[in-house]
């Protein structure tokens, strides 16, 4: 029965998502303008050649599906988190029958899932026209690269909701969004752990941000098994960490509750 009311939100949530898919038309345009961009500048880059185990093939690849993860299935829990705190509108809530933290998740799980299948979709058609089929691709390993890809989407989701969360005791707390932001978008989003020099590789390799975008779409573009094994037991353990850590900030921040303004 507990459970059944979290599912009983994401159902609502999705229901929205469907009724309002109208909004996702900016949002598709602007992925697709993204992809545009970067694949012009990748293949200026590619000129020369392979660039460190990526074709330009798998690089386009890797491209639409960092950017389904990080862009296509984001959610505004920052900037809600933010908002409930700082107006004091969470003060509303605590008392309700549930946990403020996991309605929070599964309210934005609905609106994550259409966007994965709508932007996954239009993922796969600009990776198609602008690079056509991953070389070596196969559809039986795809299953496990999605639960790549989900884990990459709740370690995001959660890992954004502690820096929201950060509200309870900080004025302005948006400098560190900016921070995660970019150490996102530079430890794998935009360039490929494979990338980096080889000091940094060994140091993003334990930390969170790679395993957000590049684990998903290394696994996409070139799965093995090996790199499967490596890769997903250290997801599990962020997705556990990011967890445990919004629900600490959630825990810490009640405790010395201050509305601002509510």
């Amino acid at each position: 029965m507990k459970l059944r009311k979290y599912f009983i939100v994401t159902r609502i949530s999705l229901q929205n998502s469907l009724a309002y898919r109208s909004s996702a038309i900016g949002g598709l345009l602007f992925f697709s303008l993204f992809i545009f961009v970067f694949f012009h500048l990748w293949r200026a880059i590619y000129k020369g050649g392979e660039v460190t185990g990526y074709s330009l093939t798998q690089m386009i690849w890797y491209l639409c599906i960092t950017e389904l993860v990080v862009f296509g299935c984001r959610s505004g829990v920052f900037s809600q988190m933010n908002d409930d705190v700082k107006s004091g509108s969470i003060a509303y809530q605590l008392n309700r029958p549930y946990h403020y933290v996991f309605f929070q998740f599964f309210n934005a799980l609905g609106n994550m899932v259409f966007n994965l299948v709508i932007y996954g979709i239009l993922a796969i058609i600009l990776g198609l026209i602008m690079a056509g089929p991953i070389p070596g691709f196969r559809f039986a390993n795809l299953p496990f690269a999605l639960i790549s890809v989900v884990l990459g989407i709740v370690i995001n989701f959660f890992f954004l909701m502690t820096l929201g969360l950060t509200a309870f005791r900080l004025e302005e707390n948006f400098a560190f969004y900016l921070i995660y932001q970019k150490l996102v978008f530079m430890l794998g989003m935009f360039i490929p752990v494979e990338f980096l020099p080889r000091w940094l590789q060994s140091i993003a390799l334990y930390l969170p941000f790679s395993y957000v975008a590049w684990a998903p779409a290394r696994l996409v573009v070139a799965f093995s098994w090996d790199l499967f094994w490596q890769v997903i037991p250290m997801q599990l353990v962020w997705v556990i960490v990011s967890i445990l850590m919004s629900l600490g900030m959630y825990t810490y921040g009640v405790k010395g509750i201050q509305a601002h303004g509510g």
